[in-house]
């Protein structure tokens, strides 16, 4: 298959929509061998922070001399942004010869009775397939939704992390904190240590499942927290502390409060890697983590004298991340928002934490059918924010070349509300980079 051809296939197979459940992803391994079982793996979920805490601890074991899988999601202008070997994604041609091999075996369990497998277990299926093929020591997978009924749960992890656990996904994994939490401690396993950074409610279910496990459980601002940190556009300081090891002093171009929590975690699993393999240091660790970038998370760019920021901020907590981001960094410095939110999503929340009053708004769709409608979008935060000047765009790119013209210079630029939306943005940046 060409690269084209395997999007194709797996757009097709997202006809199947989310299912839950490990039945089919356990028959595909199966049939491919089980190759999930021919290398190390750490297993990280949360709500949000999943995936910036899977990229740092990659970084830190291949900056360490190690081979690393990287599977994440979702992407944000390519599939193959999803699986990472070291600090590079797979090919086109790979990922399109990649999903060719696979097929066979999604055709041999359909033959075989079971349910056709979705659009994710058949990328799950390959990411595990591709990694053993490329020998790697260990793999870092994120989780696509909750963990328990997740197709990447059928791995014994070496390691478990649960970044922190708010409101999302109510469709899938329920409408409490606590049923949330009870999806995301799905992923912790007998006897293998447990890093989190959820409190309350939630961490109550984490622990209690932990200690019904055995799993050994390292709470943050328990047995490791943040001892100070100093931030600025480019990055930040944080010194973070473990009950029995030295301090580290850790850079991350990474920014916000948030990111120095996942720095944390993401610290402490490696700390615990380290006590089962030597060619793991404090040092590699370090420099891993300062190497560590992970876009469309309040990535800064600068083009035409505009500062343009993208950002995730696609639910109620990473908004409030967000918003906290941008205090820091930025004050009350008006801004221009470009704007697009999933239908499923808290739409209210989101809006209240990134829209101030000096603000204006293009509300655009997301290449998706959950986006919301981007007039009633519109309405909704103009009847919700009253001075902020609200206007509907066609297109992502429509609305930056119009934000640009419009704006002066040093003005800021925010394109955010939904991952969907910030493919085309990136893209749509480097192509003004390019003139």
């Amino acid at each position: 298959m060409t690269y084209e051809q395997a999007v194709q296939y797996l757009e097709e197979a997202s006809f199947f929509g989310i299912k839950p459940g490990l039945e089919r992803i356990t028959a595909l391994l199966a049939e491919l061998g089980n190759p999930e079982k021919s290398y190390k793996i750490v297993h990280v979920t949360g709500t949000n922070g999943k995936g910036s805490v899977t990229t740092y601890v990659s970084y830190a074991l291949f900056n360490s001399g190690l081979r690393v899988g990287r599977f994440t999601s979702p992407h944000l202008e390519s599939y193959t942004e999803r699986m990472h070997i070291n600090d590079a994604n797979i090919s086109e041609d790979g990922f399109g010869a990649l999903i060719e091999r696979v097929k066979p075996a999604v055709d041999a369990i359909i033959a075989k009775g079971i349910e056709a497998p979705t659009q994710f277990e058949i990328l799950t299926a390959a990411a595990f397939l591709f990694f053993q093929e490329q020998e790697v020591d260990y793999a870092v997978v994120e989780v696509g939704l909750g963990g328990l009924l997740d197709s990447t749960n059928v791995v014994t992890p070496v390691v478990s992390v649960i970044t922190n656990v708010s409101i999302d996904h109510q469709a899938y994994c329920g409408n409490t904190i606590e049923e949330i939490a009870h999806h995301k401690a799905g992923i912790i396993k007998e006897g293998i240590p447990v890093v989190t950074a959820a409190q309350g409610g939630a961490l109550n279910v984490i622990e209690d499942e932990a200690t019904a496990k055995h799993a050994p459980l390292y709470v943050f601002n328990k047995r490791f927290g943040i001892g100070s940190r100093s931030s600025m556009k480019t990055g930040q300081m944080v010194t973070v502390s473990t009950e029995d090891g030295q301090p580290a002093m850790l850079f991350t171009s990474l920014v916000g409060i948030h990111q120095a929590v996942n720095i944390s975690c993401a610290l402490m699993t490696v700390r615990l890697l380290m006590d089962q393999d030597s060619s793991i240091s404090e040092e590699t660790m370090r420099e891993g983590f300062a190497r560590a970038t992970w876009p469309g998370r309040f990535e800064i760019k600068k083009h035409n004298d505009r500062t343009y920021i993208f950002d995730g901020a696609h639910n109620a907590a990473g908004a409030e991340a967000f918003g906290m981001t941008y205090k820091e960094l930025f004050k009350d410095e008006p801004k221009t928002i470009i704007m697009a939110i999933l239908s499923d999503k808290d739409e209210q929340a989101i809006i209240r934490e990134v829209v101030k009053p000096q603000d204006t708004v293009y509300t655009v769709p997301a290449p998706t059918p959950r986006s919301e409608n981007p007039l009633a979008l519109g309405k909704t935060i103009s009847d919700m924010v009253k001075t902020a000047e609200v206007e509907v765009s066609t297109t992502v790119s429509d609305a930056l070349t119009t934000a640009t013209e419009t704006t002066k210079s040093g003005d800021t630029i925010v394109v955010c509300g939904s991952l969907y939306i910030l493919g085309e943005a990136r893209a749509w940046l480097q192509q003004q980079d390019s003139h």
